[in-house]
């Protein structure tokens, strides 16, 4: 009976106490809201930074530093090199070294690719400049200061291709890098052609010209390597600027060219001001992520996402906005579930916006970031450095105005 009575006596006391610290237990805080944080320190310059950048490790340091192609009318035209570091970035300087470490005094603002082209070791960057051509910058040295000098056995169709948009990608399974480009528009002192897409394969002998079947006259900003079809070979993807060639996606046809996918499921008459593929359902082929600019008054641009079935494209946009005059568009996993996010960025509305998808598969918008006063400075390129081991998730945009512009770049928290 005493034993008993202890017993009831001990849970009584048991629950009194109990009740009585957890009532004093404190409440755990609110879970931290994520979203994108500033990262600008150290990206300096108000220069028209266009027309794009890239990310490589220009230090051997194992992170990806960021590497812009020259600025436009800049008193510093040659191409930049900002190193990443905790929480900011550093920028290449190299006082008492002309032209900052390049061999010219000036470079022509346009795209740009970085890449191990040689096999060596060292990474050399590829400019794709604005009425000039390509060329390709070789670092001599052990630092981001080189000297850096220019390659001289580059062919007389890389120098003199018109373009403003390449890429670095093994496009034959070589083992070797080879540069795709596209066009830009005819100037006005050129004649009415383009070249339209064209791969130059980095082969033992000699870098060779392939034009891809199809693609003249097609000119455009963007270019963008991916795996669409399955088969194993990477795709391309063009930002096309001909409203009536969508011509947006080149397939390879397993006997070493590439073919435009048909226009079928596309809305008529767009552009693409930036494209990117990327696998959003986790099928293991990529989906065509454009920036889609187009007539007001057909309400069918802005962000895009189309899945290619074999045949046609099926739209996966519902909820995204339909915004004439998006630019730039990226896609990546921000928090780390799994699943990707889309960042856009107007054209000239200074607004970022991120979206994220909801279990129905519509898109809403989570986050607004205002970068600019409307009209001050146009978006160029949005692109996304994905989380690693040691850094988080990176975006990065480029803007120019008339006189001034910016470089801007955001850590995910």
């Amino acid at each position: 009976m005493q034993v008993w009575r202890r017993r009831q006596i001990a849970a009584i006391a048991l629950v009194i106490f109990g009740w009585a610290g957890s009532a004093c237990q404190e409440t755990p805080p609110p879970r931290e809201t994520q979203g994108l944080v500033a990262m600008t320190d150290g990206l300096v310059g108000d220069h028209l930074w266009r027309q794009d950048f890239v990310f490589a490790d220009m230090n051997g340091d194992g992170v990806r530093d960021l590497v812009t192609a020259p600025p436009r009318k800049s008193p510093e035209p040659w191409p930049h090199i900002f190193l990443r570091r905790p929480g900011r970035w550093e920028a290449v300087s190299c006082p008492g070294v002309e032209h900052n470490g390049f061999p010219k005094s000036e470079y022509v603002y346009g795209g740009v690719a970085v890449a191990d082209f040689t096999g060596a070791g060292k990474e050399e960057i590829a400019l794709a400049m604005h009425e000039v051509g390509i060329r390709i910058l070789t670092n001599t040295g052990t630092a981001p200061c080189g000297p850096w000098v220019e390659r001289t056995e580059l062919p007389e169709k890389m120098l003199k291709l018109r373009t403003r948009a390449i890429t670095a990608a093994d496009m034959n399974r070589d083992g070797r890098v080879d540069i795709v480009a596209v066009s830009e528009a005819s100037g006005k002192e050129a004649d009415d052609t383009t070249a339209g897409v064209v791969i130059f394969f980095n082969e033992v002998e000699a870098w060779r010209a392939h034009h891809v079947t199809g693609s003249e006259d097609l000119f455009g900003d963007d270019v963008a390597i991916g795996e669409i079809n399955g088969d194993g070979v990477p795709d391309i993807a063009v930002g096309s600027l001909i409203d009536q060639r969508p011509q947006f996606a080149w397939l390879s046809d397993g006997k070493g060219d590439w073919r435009a996918a048909s226009a079928d499921g596309l809305p008529p008459y767009i552009v693409a001001w930036s494209v990117q593929l990327i696998d959003f359902d986790h099928d293991g082929k990529d989906e065509l992520l454009m920036g889609v600019g187009g007539a007001p008054i057909r309400e069918n641009a802005g962000p895009r996402i189309y899945k290619w079935d074999g045949t046609r494209w099926n739209d996966l946009s519902q909820g995204l906005p339909k915004i004439s005059w998006v630019s730039g568009v990226v896609a990546s996993d921000l928090d780390r579930d799994g699943k990707l996010e889309i960042v856009t960025a107007e054209m000239y509305s200074g607004e970022l916006q991120i979206y994220r998808q909801q279990a129905s598969g519509e898109w809403q918008r989570q986050e607004q970031i205002k970068v600019a006063d409307e009209g001050k400075w146009r978006n160029y390129k949005v692109r996304a450095l994905p989380a690693d081991t040691e850094q988080e998730p990176l975006i990065v945009a480029n803007y120019a105005g008339e006189s001034a512009g910016k470089i801007l770049a955001w850590v995910w928290k």
